[in-house]
């Protein structure tokens, strides 16, 4: 039986953080589907079009076939089932974030009892990374440092898009 898991968020911009999650979850499920979450709630920075680019760039970049990228709208659970897969990976960056993951997980159990959520850390140069901290720093017209959150592609993009705009 193939291993599937789907990996959501909203991305904006994905970062060495979410790329770290995505490399090791693709080294132990046969297939990842990264979910692009449509969510209403949020005023996302980039359009979804940007953010979906970004990260099939991303994935493409480390060479990860079986990592695929997909939107979704409505409950994580719905579109874990919708794709078959029988986990959904959080990315966990600080301990701080252990106890509404551990929620969120309980929350998806509940509704789904064959689903499993499993917290995947980001490698331990990149547990600061956040998407909000790299839109705080845009904001700000504060480029410089960028790189070391965002990989080439992403800055790229970013530099493209609001760097342009501020000429």
């Amino acid at each position: 039986m193939e291993r599937i898991a789907v990996y959501p968020g909203t991305f904006d911009p994905i970062t060495f953080g979410h790329s770290d999650v995505i490399k090791t979850s693709a080294a132990i499920f046969d297939k990842v589907v990264v979910g692009l979450l449509r969510n209403p709630q949020k005023k996302p920075l980039f359009s979804e079009e940007e953010r979906l680019i970004m990260i099939a760039e991303t994935v493409a970049a480390a060479g990860l076939a079986n990592v695929y990228v997909k939107c979704f709208t409505g409950l994580t659970v719905e579109f874990a089932r919708q794709e078959k897969a029988t986990v959904i990976i959080r990315g966990l960056r600080l301990v701080t974030e252990y106890e509404a993951e551990l929620g969120i997980s309980f929350n998806n159990r509940i509704l789904d009892e064959e689903i499993t959520s499993i917290l995947v850390p980001s490698r331990q140069e990149h547990l600061h990374i956040s998407s909000s901290a790299v839109r705080e720093q845009i904001s700000f017209n504060r480029f410089d440092k960028l790189a070391k959150y965002v990989p080439p592609n992403v800055l790229s993009h970013i530099n493209k898009h609001y760097r342009s705009h501020l000429q």
